[in-house]
């Protein structure tokens, strides 16, 4: 084969990669969503004490726009279960941020949403951590807290990627002799 040939197969493979590690490593934008509402909180994984953004909608259908958005957990996350309520645009976005105490125990919390006295029937996932996030860089790369997984799956696609380019490129060499 000449060598032509030999880079479009290399760069062909190279962009397949890419596409295949894009299209597996996307997820939903929001945690929890129906068609009544929907919730999010970011990031998911704080340290205690830390702050979260929790933003949503609620239909003004369902609710009427005048009534606030209500985050609910358990009492360690939210006092007596509830969170600030928070007013609500005309299409009933709102968006609030919040500082999880510094006494809330490491674990996963589940925080769904009230409006107008009844539930919304969503729910985000927060997990709160002992260890700060902003800790000293220790050199652990994808494996620190916080670190976006799309980028370590983007990372073990292209380490993957120049395998299977090595390996063709061996093979053609051994033809070419």
């Amino acid at each position: 084969m000449n060598k032509a040939i030999v880079r479009k197969l290399l760069g062909a493979a190279a962009v397949l990669a890419t596409i295949a590690v894009v299209a597996f490593a996307g997820g939903p934008a929001y945690a929890g969503q129906n068609a009544n509402g929907s919730i999010k909180v970011s990031p998911s994984v704080v340290a205690a004490g830390g702050t979260v953004r929790i933003s949503g909608s609620v239909d003004p259908q369902e609710c009427p726009t005048s009534d606030s958005a209500i985050p609910v957990a358990t009492d360690a996350l939210f006092p007596d279960s509830f969170g600030p309520a928070t007013a609500r645009d005309a299409q009933g976005a709102f968006a609030l941020n919040y500082t999880v105490p510094a006494s809330t125990p490491a674990g996963t919390y589940q925080i769904g949403l009230r409006c107008g006295g009844g539930n919304v029937g969503v729910t985000a996932s927060l997990r709160v951590i002992a260890d700060p996030i902003g800790a000293p860089a220790t050199g652990a790369g994808g494996t620190a807290h916080g670190s976006p997984r799309v980028w370590t799956l983007i990372g073990a696609g292209w380490l993957l990627a120049a395998g299977v380019l090595f390996a063709l490129r061996r093979k053609l060499t051994r033809q070419v002799l």
